[in-house]
């Protein structure tokens, strides 16, 4: 328990806030709310029609990408001869990682894969974007269909978006064309600036075409012709191989240009991801927890004594404390891992427990092959929980944690997912 966080309660103000209480029960209940009680089921606020997901992790966690060091754009590939016109880039056939990896600073789940491995067959990509010239301004101010009919006419074909991604990558699958970082000269001299692979240029200073499309999200995104790239002035996240964007196929502007292709065209695309459910119960014992704290720097003092509180007992615990505030209506309630699916393409492990004299919440990303990178975390110093977890599913980027009363400040807080697809832990 923190210090001080809970005094004495009158018995006038108990039963004033027990009355309180029960009246707010009764209206939640006559439009349909419900209202918190005590747990009898063994697996209180479970998903609704939703099994167990079994988490097996491998390897060692990853660093959130707010703590990796930021790597040297020194490496990039610059290219000192002068490019000619006409030039081509042979791309050998290989293996793509499409997509970034969850977590990411600027990735948007929604349009980027997470980590999928394509095989592409080989094909040519024109060296500098449309008219293949570096001394020449690149063709910006076409739809896409123009632009299309513009690389038949010069003998090739619009690229596709995994096409654009592979050369841009290269066989290294930087993240960056030429490196793992963005080199602001490269905005300014896009023609300066290769990938291995040698193409120019690419997410250097305008936004590009493809033949590909973006599939509709359903309620987030409409079917949209996939742009690859960024303007000069953009952030320099954005400049990276793997940013997407949906874009009207008939949108004519300034800083949208192209670059042609040549050979038969890879069939291969991105599928856009579904919405999931947006909680579910995870598997995950003492000792996965334990091995996978053990790997995160800010939490490797609690990996040896890791335990999760139980249920429905210390749920009824904390609904007991909650005389000064319980959780809000249509509210579940678990001390158990939950899976977190806020928006398609994006799945958050929560934990809450208990080590040594500190409990903790931690937000986990998960990314494919059973790998997991840190969120956030928040450890509770001297509190020994028990902490309860409080979700609507209807609530798709916010849930609760709580000690005891959820409207009482140091008791309660949330986990949520920012708009920039950031994971806070925050307490009241």
């Amino acid at each position: 328990m923190i210090p001080g966080r809970r005094g004495p309660v009158g018995a006038v103000g108990a039963a004033t806030r027990a009355i309180a209480r029960a009246a707010a029960c009764v209206l939640a209940t006559a439009i349909g709310l419900g209202c918190a009680r005590k747990v009898d089921d063994p697996t209180p606020g479970a998903p609704a029609g939703s099994a167990p997901v079994a988490i097996a992790p491998k390897g060692n966690v990853l660093e959130a990408a707010e703590n990796e060091a930021a790597p040297d754009a020194g490496s990039n590939a610059r290219t000192a001869a002068k490019a000619a016109s006409g030039e081509t880039s042979d791309i050998p056939a290989g293996k793509l990682v499409a997509g970034s990896t969850p977590g990411d600073k600027g990735r948007d789940p929604v349009l980027e894969a997470a980590l999928v491995e394509v095989d592409l067959g080989g094909f040519s990509m024109d060296r500098y974007l449309h008219p293949n010239d570096p001394a020449r301004p690149p063709t910006t101010g076409v739809s896409r269909n123009k632009a299309s009919d513009l690389c038949h006419l010069a003998g090739g074909r619009l690229c596709t978006e995994l096409e654009w991604e592979r050369a841009c990558k290269g066989d290294g699958n930087t993240a960056y064309a030429g490196g793992e970082a963005w080199d602001p000269a490269c905005a300014a001299a896009p023609a300066s600036c290769a990938s291995s692979f040698g193409p120019l240029g690419l997410g250097a200073a305008l936004r590009e075409w493809t033949s590909s499309d973006v599939e509709p999200v359903e309620k987030l995104v409409p079917r949209a012709a996939s742009v690859r790239g960024a303007r000069g002035d953009a952030a320099a996240v954005d400049h990276r191989c793997a940013h997407r964007a949906a874009v009207d196929a008939a949108t004519t502007g300034d800083d949208i240009g192209f670059r042609c292709c040549h050979g038969s065209p890879n069939a291969a695309t991105i599928p856009s991801p579904k919405w999931a459910e947006t909680f579910r119960r995870a598997e995950l014992s003492h000792t996965q927890a334990s091995e996978m704290f053990a790997t995160v720097r800010e939490l490797g003092d609690l990996a040896r004594d890791i335990a999760f509180f139980k249920e429905p007992d210390d749920v009824n615990l904390v609904l007991a404390r909650g005389d000064a505030g319980g959780p809000p209506p249509n509210t579940s309630l678990t001390t158990q891992p939950l899976l977190w699916s806020p928006v398609p393409g994006e799945e958050i492990l929560v934990v809450a427990g208990k080590a040594k004299k500190d409990a903790f919440i931690v937000a986990f990303y998960r990314l494919p092959g059973q790998r997991y990178r840190i969120a956030s975390s928040m450890i509770l110093k001297d509190e020994r929980g028990p902490v309860v977890l409080a979700h609507n599913s209807y609530v798709r980027k916010k849930l609760l944690w709580s000690t005891g009363c959820f409207d009482c400040r140091a008791e309660s807080g949330f986990v949520t997912y920012r708009d920039d697809n950031r994971i806070v832990i925050t307490q009241k």
